[in-house]
């Protein structure tokens, strides 16, 4: 009897050890688990926000083609007008105004999102269309003051010359932008 009470405790002492080892067990392993799941939902938010960011840059660069294809246009446009003599009214400098604020607009937007090398192109751009306008203004100004006989001969080769320099700057910025934007966009 004492030998099947012994065997009795020692089952008992085994099943309650046992009992706790699983219970320990099973604790740490959902600990386990439970770490396990924290860092993949971390790693997903992780890769969401990159996946986000991406697509931001995608949309802020293709906005800055889209507004720099209508200002190249339109300062193509104008600068025609001038050198046929024509002087530039209110109404078309303001809806060209209106161009190069949205280009400059959608230029400054990629200070936001990066990279640098994105923001310091669409920085560069920027100044690059700040000054063509500036340029154009002047010129129109100048070509304001000239009596309407020299206006038909055209403009003066060295405003020409500030117009093309400027203009020429400009494109090379929107193709730098465009080959910086190609490079941190695509993958490579």
């Amino acid at each position: 009897m004492i030998a099947g009470g012994v065997g009795l405790v020692g089952a008992v002492v085994g099943a309650l050890v046992g009992g706790l080892a699983a219970v320990r067990g099973a604790r740490i392993g959902a600990e386990m688990n439970a770490a396990a799941v924290r860092e993949q939902v971390r790693d997903q938010a992780v890769l969401e926000l990159q996946q986000w960011v991406r697509q931001e840059r995608q949309k802020a660069c293709l906005q800055v083609m889209d507004m720099y294809a209508v200002f190249n246009s339109e300062s193509v446009r104008r600068r025609e007008e001038m050198e046929a003599g024509t002087v530039l009214d209110k109404a078309s400098l303001q809806s060209y105004a209106d161009d190069s604020t949205n280009l400059i607009g959608a230029c400054s937007h990629l200070a936001l999102l990066g990279p640098d090398s994105i923001q310091i192109a669409g920085g560069t751009l920027r100044r690059m269309a700040e000054r063509f306008v500036s340029t154009l203004r002047f010129v129109n100004e100048e070509l304001a003051e000239q009596p309407t006989e020299q206006r038909a001969e055209g403009l003066r080769p060295d405003w020409l010359e500030m117009l093309a320099e400027d203009g020429q700057e400009m494109r090379l910025a929107y193709l730098e932008f465009m080959r910086v934007s190609q490079g941190a966009l695509l993958p490579g």
